[in-house]
């Protein structure tokens, strides 16, 4: 499938605004999560389990130097105000945050099978075989909480279909156990009181003054394409609205 062919069938993708709802979704973990960032962003966690669906394993083809226009691609079953979708970034149920140390080293008891003769070299300065020490944060964390407001049953489906969360899963690191999904009376997924949920554009609120908690962000999908941040209040931020 060629990428015309990806793009018309993410446009074809249509959700039904007539069945939002508020609701959160909790994650129960088995392990620990590591994390390269402060949070997970909740419309970036339904879009991964959503492109599988749409796109089967041409998922898995998608070009990943240069960044998809995703955001004007693909409507997510959410909820959107102000170009933002309503999904709260992650709410862990711990603050605290430990390292973990992992040692890359070559394996000399089977060098004769990487080595053709005795005048080849192997670097273990640079390239494939270079001994490395990485070391990874993580939280001990055992539930997960996102709010969303959107369509809550296509949402649960795709939420059910994550087996891990953050970074490092292959080391065993977000595992999870199960997943909660339950309606809620009170949107949250942006605000709570004057409490910032997620990453918000400055152009999208009004608001006395500047929030002391701003930062250059992205605060949509794709996430990691840099050239689309703008000023932002973070998560956990307090806005003092304007009239």
């Amino acid at each position: 499938m060629n990428l015309d062919e990806i793009e018309e069938r993410l446009r074809a993708f249509t959700p039904n605004p007539s069945v939002f709802r508020p609701f959160k979704a909790v994650f129960h973990m088995s392990t620990p999560i590591s994390l390269a960032h402060p949070w997970i962003n909740g419309d970036a966690l339904i879009s991964v389990p959503l492109l599988r669906s749409l796109l089967g394993e041409d998922y898995y083809t998608l070009p990943t130097k240069m960044p998809i226009p995703m955001d004007e691609l693909i409507k997510l079953p959410l909820k959107r105000s102000h170009g933002v979708y309503h999904a709260s970034a992650s709410i862990f149920d711990t603050d605290k945050f430990f390292l973990n140390t992992f040692y890359k080293r070559f394996d000399t008891e089977n060098v004769d099978s990487y080595v053709k003769s005795k005048k080849n070299k192997i670097q273990r300065g640079q390239g494939f075989f270079k001994d490395c020490m990485v070391r990874t944060p993580y939280k001990p964390c055992k539930e997960v909480t996102f709010y969303f407001n959107g369509d809550m049953a296509l949402c649960q489906k795709l939420l059910e279909n994550i087996p891990s969360l953050g970074k490092d899963r292959a080391k065993g690191y977000g595992i999870v156990n199960s997943v909660e999904v339950r309606a809620e009376a009170t949107d949250k997924s942006l605000f709570d009181g004057d409490i910032c949920m997620r990453p918000i554009p400055f152009s999208a609120m009004k608001y006395k003054g500047i929030p002391e908690h701003t930062m250059q962000l992205t605060y949509k999908i794709p996430y990691w394409a840099r050239n689309k941040a703008t000023m932002c209040c973070v998560p956990g931020a307090k806005i003092l609205f304007s009239n």
